[in-house]
């Protein structure tokens, strides 16, 4: 599909299913956002504005599941994971900030920044707490 432009793979798998497929969510969301950005003119700005709220509500209720998964393995980097995720919801609040009042925003730059952000976090940060979810799944 010409409209996707992050596509989920086991490589991505952080061997959680609840969260995997939260990550599997949010590359969907961002390949909707990017297909939003496609769409040019009055139309792409509406469905643009839609799907980042849609982003961003989402990421809430992810980094919400994942960072209390983290408390109950007590993952030594918690700390630095829950700023990245901060930092990130910052990010996309300053986004739609930037879009509600008008100002020139390049929904390009912001849907590329997503898919970096995804594709560096869920890859790189995110793979760090896997032995942890493992540990966890040995106890049940």
């Amino acid at each position: 599909m010409a409209d996707t432009l992050v596509k989920w793979n086991d490589n991505l798998s952080v061997g959680n299913a609840l969260i995997d497929s939260q990550h599997q969510e949010l590359v969907r969301l961002t390949n909707e956002l990017y297909a939003g950005t496609r769409l040019g003119g009055a139309t792409a700005k509406v469905y643009f504005l839609k799907a980042v709220r849609g982003v961003m509500a989402y990421v809430k209720e992810h980094f919400s599941a994942e960072e209390e998964i983290m408390q109950q393995v007590n993952y030594p980097e918690y700390a630095e994971h829950k700023r990245q995720h901060e930092d990130f919801v910052a990010e996309l609040f300053n986004a739609v900030r930037k879009f509600d009042n008008e100002e020139n925003l390049v929904a390009e730059g912001l849907v590329k920044y997503l898919m970096d952000w995804i594709l560096e976090h869920i890859a790189g940060s995110d793979k760090k707490y896997m032995p942890y979810l493992a540990d966890l799944n040995k106890e049940k």
